[in-house]
C-alpha cells in the first residue's frame, strides 16, 4: 500500500527533472527535484518488499530458470531509480546532463531492470505452456553474459560520462572530452558484445522451448518444468 500510493502521488511531476536549467519554470524544476527524492519511498518499499518475500527461500534460486533474472530486475529497479534521483539534483545535473552518463542510466533502466524482468517472465511462463525445458547451462550462460555485459557497459559510461561532464564544465576544448572518454567507449563495446552473445543464447533457449506438434510431455518432464520455473 505504501509503495503503490506514494508512487502514484510522487511520480506525477518528476519528469521535469529532465529539464533542469531549461526555460521551464524554476519552481517546477524544484518541485520535480523534491518529488524525485520522495520517490525513494515507493522505490525501496517495493524493492524491499520483494526481497523480504525471498527470506528463508534463497536456495530456490539455484533451481529456478526465472528467479535469478527477476531478482536482478528488481534490484536493478531499486538501483537505477536511486541513480535517477541522484541525477535530479542541480549540482549533479550540471555535470551529467547531455553526457554519456545519461546514456548509461537509460541502458541500466531498460536493460538491467526491464529486460531482466522480461526474461524472467519468459522463462517462467513458456515451460508451463509448452512443457519443454531449456538447457540449464544455456540459461545460466544467458544470465551471466547479460549481467556481466550490462555491468561493464553501464559503469564504463558512468565513469566516462562523468569525466566528459567535468571537461565541459571546466571549459576545455570539446575534443578533450572525446579523447578522455575514448577508452570507456572501448569498454562499452566489450560489454555490448557480451550482451549480444546473451541475446543469441536467449533466442536459442526460446527456440528449444517451442511446442512440438503431436508430442506430449512425460509426467516427469511436466513435474520438472513446474519445479524449476
Amino acid at each position: 500500500m505504501l509503495g503503490f500510493w506514494t508512487q502514484l502521488f510522487f511520480y506525477s511531476v518528476i519528469g521535469a527533472h529532465h529539464y533542469i536549467f531549461s526555460p521551464v519554470a524554476w519552481w517546477l524544476q524544484t518541485t520535480a527535484i523534491v518529488f524525485s527524492v520522495a520517490m525513494m519511498v515507493p522505490v525501496w518499499a517495493g524493492t524491499g518488499n520483494f526481497l523480504l518475500t525471498m527470506r528463508g527461500k534463497w536456495a530456490v534460486i539455484r533451481r529456478s530458470y526465472s528467479l535469478p533474472f527477476i531478482l536482478v530486475g528488481v534490484i536493478g529497479y531499486g538501483l537505477v531509480s536511486t541513480q535517477g534521483t541522484l541525477m535530479a539534483f542541480r549540482i549533479t545535473n550540471l555535470y551529467w546532463h547531455f553526457t554519456n552518463k545519461a546514456v548509461g542510466h537509460s541502458h541500466a533502466t531498460m536493460y538491467g531492470f526491464v529486460s531482466f524482468l522480461f526474461w524472467g517472465g519468459i522463462y517462467g511462463l513458456l515451460p508451463r505452456l509448452t512443457r519443454r525445458e531449456p538447457n540449464l547451462t544455456a540459461v545460466g550462460l544467458h544470465f551471466w553474459f547479460s549481467l556481466i555485459g550490462i555491468i561493464i557497459y553501464v559503469n564504463a559510461l558512468v565513469v566516462g560520462g562523468t569525466l566528459q561532464g567535468m571537461s565541459w564544465v571546466s571549459g576545455q576544448p570539446f575534443i578533450n572530452s572525446v579523447i578522455q572518454i575514448e577508452p570507456f567507449w572501448l569498454w562499452r563495446t566489450v560489454g555490448g558484445l557480451l550482451m549480444v552473445v546473451a541475446h543469441l543464447i536467449f533466442a536459442y533457449n526460446v527456440w528449444s522451448m517451442r511446442p512440438l506438434a503431436g508430442v506430449k510431455p512425460s509426467p516427469v518432464q511436466t513435474a520438472l518444468a513446474e519445479e524449476r520455473v
